[in-house]
């Protein structure tokens, strides 16, 4: 979908173009950019859509490594310092030939690809200007996260310096504590492609400090160590917060080593003398808290010792294929070198790492919260899994099937789908507070399809009630946008498996041999379903949710829809909160709030 939207913009531009006489007829006006109003008693996040884009600006790869593009100032030649922008400065680049537009877009994360028409090998360095018209002086915090890489500045200061970053994994992903002044302000972005061909992205917004906190929180839960392999030294991000306290505990629960800190880098250093091993560290932020685990010693060393250890396993249980299946996760993870250029990559890497190895560990110790896990379906065709539980088995456990969008891969072990750790552990951690288990299940990945995912979902549970106390009275099924579509289908397939369903800006007025959902829906039963839609999503448009519920009211059935401000994109990881406050509706009493 994002390539047929490229493709569109595209043709567009070059039709714009075509239609002017020349070049220097096509003109944008500084005053042509709107401002990002930001109120007084600011208690959400804005985001940032409207933007001046000035470029792209071109470069030889022959004379100049496209990773050190970014350090070219393109735009000294027009005699203009980075930071800064007026209508003078437009006014002059557009006479010397270089393009200017005007973005304004329903999703605050804008793809500069869409803005190239051709030559990209030979173009790197955007600039970007947006108007931040504050209701009055006030200290807030910018939320920026951008690919390649990018510099900010807000009204000339220079506020951060990414470099190497593939993509927006997170989407929020920088803190960074700021005062508008009251009345207008710029904020001035560079965003440089590099090397980069899947990503050449940019999201801000801006948001009250409190708030900051809480999505910081959120969203680096699990992921607050830069180096989650680490020798002698910690490395942390702490996002806005200035002030707090690391602590590292062993096995025991005992507190081997920590600091406190007042300021950023901060560094946990000695941790050399400690024995090789796992240990979790948490960051302890005035009353809040976050852990994360960590690796010290020579991790290739465990890997290779703790898969000797599973090949002295004998038999042919399904418990000894999830052990094999979770040894090649690692193997495949360690035969992955990323991108000497990218901090950011290792760290996401050495976190896979990390998070998998000691997933592996409580698998052999049997008391894993979150493992990976095979089956074989009616027809013994095997498929793999991953599955969450914390909750005691003395009582009936509600489980909740995760069913993935159009995954890139054929191979579970291997996907990006089982790297996505971010989502993972917050949609975990809910399922933690509302009393249920979950499952993140594959459907077949690139070779999906209905019938086949159906005969999945049937062997995972069956797998799973073989082994936990899970209420088959209470199964529920999510997903979102295409996964959505996927998870009404299933609905559909089997009505009487589920207690309820939830789907996030699902694709309903479309779909292939397996269906399309808003002409299944007399097949749904009588389940309850709920929608949530964002009103100006730009990847699933909300005349499909619209369609849908109009069509559940004419039959009567118990469709809640739920229409709300934003887009496809969250700054904020727990997006997902209602699904499991819905779930728990038909969860029974035991469910936690």
């Amino acid at each position: 979908m994002r390539c047929v939207h490229k493709l569109l913009l595209k043709i567009c531009l070059i039709l714009a173009l075509c239609s002017c006489g020349n070049e220097a007829d096509v003109k944008v006006f500084f005053s042509d950019l709107p401002a990002v109003n930001i109120p007084s008693d600011l208690n959400t996040a804005i985001e940032v859509k409207h933007w001046l884009a000035i470029g792209p600006f071109e470069f030889n790869p022959l004379f100049i490594d496209p990773v050190k593009s970014f350090n070219r100032k393109d735009l000294r030649k027009y005699g203009i310092k980075e930071g800064w922008m007026d209508e003078k400065g437009i006014k002059k680049v557009q006479r010397r030939g270089v393009d200017v537009l005007l973005i304004d877009t329903l999703s605050p994360q804008i793809m500069l690809f869409d803005y190239v028409i051709d030559r990209e090998e030979k173009k790197s360095n955007f600039y970007l200007v947006s108007k931040i018209y504050s209701e009055k002086a006030q200290e807030v915090t910018l939320i920026i996260d951008g690919s390649y890489s990018y510099a900010a500045w807000l009204n000339g200061d220079k506020l951060i310096e990414v470099r190497g970053k593939h993509n927006v994994n997170k989407a929020g992903d920088r803190f960074v504590n700021i005062s508008l002044k009251e009345g207008e302000n710029q904020l001035f972005v560079k965003v440089s492609r590099g090397t980069n061909k899947i990503s050449w992205d940019l999201i801000c917004a801006i948001t009250s400090r409190s708030e900051g906190e809480r999505i910081y929180r959120v969203n680096y839960a699990g992921d607050f160590v830069t180096n989650s392999i680490v020798n002698k030294s910690l490395e942390i991000y702490s996002g806005p917060y200035q002030n707090g306290k690391v602590e590292i505990m062993d096995e025991k629960g005992e507190v081997v080593a920590g600091s406190s800190f007042e300021n950023q880098p901060f560094v946990v250093s000695g941790l050399n003398r400690l024995k090789d091993g796992f240990y979790k560290a948490t960051l302890i932020l005035g009353d809040e808290k976050i852990r994360q685990v960590i690796y010290k010693g020579d991790y290739l060393k465990f890997a290779k010792k703790t898969k000797m250890q599973v090949d002295e396993l004998a038999g042919n249980s399904l418990y000894i294929k999830d052990l094999h299946a979770a040894c090649q996760r690692i193997e495949y993870l360690n035969n992955q070198y990323g991108d000497p250029h990218s901090p950011n990559e290792t760290r996401f890497l050495n976190r896979n790492r990390v998070y998998w190895g000691f997933s592996l560990l409580r698998m052999l110790q049997n008391n894993a919260t979150t493992q990976l896990m095979t089956y074989e379906n009616q027809e013994g065709e095997p498929g793999i899994f991953i599955f969450h539980n914390t909750q005691k088995s003395s009582q009936k456990i509600p489980l909740v099937i995760i069913v993935p969008a159009a995954t890139q891969g054929n191979s579970m072990i291997e996907d990006w789908y089982t790297s996505n750790l971010d989502q993972i552990e917050t949609d975990n951690a809910l399922a933690d507070k509302f009393g249920f288990a979950v499952a993140w299940i594959y459907a077949g990945g690139t070779n999906y399809s209905a019938i086949e995912t159906e005969k999945e979902i049937t062997a995972i549970i069956n797998r799973l009630q073989s082994e936990y106390n899970i209420d088959t009275q209470k199964i529920f099924i999510t997903g979102d946008c295409e996964g959505g579509r996927r998870a009404l289908v299933q609905l559909a397939l089997s009505p009487g498996r589920y207690a309820a369903c939830v789907v996030a800006s699902p694709i309903t007025l479309l779909g292939g041999r397996d269906g399309v959902p808003l002409y299944l829906i007399t097949q749904m039963d009588t389940v309850p379903i709920l929608i949530q839609h964002g009103r100006d999503d730009n990847v699933s448009p909300v005349e499909h949710s619209r369609r849908f519920y109009e069509e559940a009211q004419k039959l009567n059935l118990p469709v809640v829809y739920n229409e709300v401000a934003g887009s496809h994109v969250n700054v904020s990881k727990d997006g997902r909160r209602y699904v499991f406050d819905f779930f728990s509706l038909y969860a029974g009493e035991h469910v936690k709030q």
